[in-house]
């Protein structure tokens, strides 16, 4: 059948083309833009629902630049967390800190601040705390630093909710042992690591360690409950937030006078307090943490608790 319509030359039909390719293009922009604003409603929907793993900490890192907290190393956070699962002594940032001695939640006045991102399953944040326990002590007692510990959850293993939820019992009912209970957690870890025993990581040996350090009985007989019912699940999450916010990268990380303190130099009993202090060298580092000088964890430990298999299984043996 012919038609009236003349044909159309070489250059309307480039002309045409053109015109119905810029029109494709506009209309795949137009997809790629309800696309994105549809993304965006969604994380942010499943940012406020989501309570850790990697899709939480996936969308922690696509908002890298909105900080809900000071860098690290740049002051203590300045409000309380205040909500449910958190111990009411804990800051906004999951933190909690001793400047008055030993004394829970005070600063101690012109001392500058000693920051210690740790997590309880860290075989590396356990020597750190066997290495430095007596002269951060000593610290505190002669007022020479505030200390603010930063818990956190990196290595995804059962441990650290176990010991948290018994630390939250201990900060909100025996604020006066919960240093020395924090220290009693990290031996527990130091004699698995030694002993190679995974069966040691019991809820029953985290309530022996309290009694030793005076926590009293009717405080840690409440471990078990907090622990079974994972009484301080937002507190875990606080602090991963807070760590994933900050961009940091393993434990231990230590900050002092707000700036990054090098592993490396801090290997004899005495190392924090010449930092603190500037004076010299008066130890040499000693066998054990100079095999491993500067190393932090960013990875499960070699020795996974038996607890740690699996959550349901877990709480079986916790029990």
């Amino acid at each position: 059948m012919s038609t009236n319509q003349p044909r159309q030359t070489k250059a309307q039909r480039r002309e045409a083309a053109r015109l119905k390719a810029k029109e494709l293009r506009e209309a795949q922009a137009r997809r790629a833009h309800r696309n994105m604003i549809a993304r965006r409603s969604f994380i942010g929907v499943g940012g406020a629902a989501a309570v850790g793993g990697l899709g939480y900490l996936t969308y922690l890192a696509v908002n890298r630049n909105e900080k809900d907290f000071p860098a690290a190393g740049k002051g203590l956070a300045t409000e309380k967390a205040n909500q449910s699962g958190v111990p009411k002594q804990v800051l906004a940032d999951a933190s909690w800190t001793y400047g008055d001695g030993s004394q829970l939640d005070t600063v101690a006045a012109s001392a500058p601040v000693l920051d210690i991102y740790f997590d309880y399953s860290c075989s590396h944040c356990a020597q750190f705390e066997g290495t430095h326990t007596q002269e951060i002590n000593q610290l505190l007692s002669d007022k020479k630093i505030t200390l603010a510990l930063h818990p956190c959850k990196i290595l995804k293993q059962q441990w650290t909710s176990v010991v948290m939820n018994a630390m939250g019992v201990v900060l909100d009912e025996a604020p006066a042992q919960s240093l020395s209970f924090h220290g009693a957690a990290f031996e527990i870890l130091s004699q698995v690591l030694q002993s190679k025993d995974q069966s040691l990581m019991t809820v029953e040996n985290l309530v022996a360690a309290a009694t030793k350090v005076s926590v009293p009985s009717e405080v840690s007989a409440k471990f078990k409950s907090a622990v079974d019912s994972d009484k301080y699940k937002n507190w875990v999450e606080l602090g991963d937030k807070a760590f994933a916010d900050r961009d940091l990268q393993g434990t231990p990380t230590v900050f002092f006078k707000g700036e990054q303190v090098d592993l490396s130099k801090l290997q004899s009993p005495t190392s924090l307090t010449e930092l603190v202090t500037g004076s010299t060298p008066t130890a040499q580092p000693t066998e054990q943490s100079s095999q491993q000088p500067a190393q932090q964890s960013t990875e499960q430990p070699a020795e996974q608790p038996a607890e740690q298999q699996g959550a349901d299984e877990g709480a079986e043996q916790q029990g």
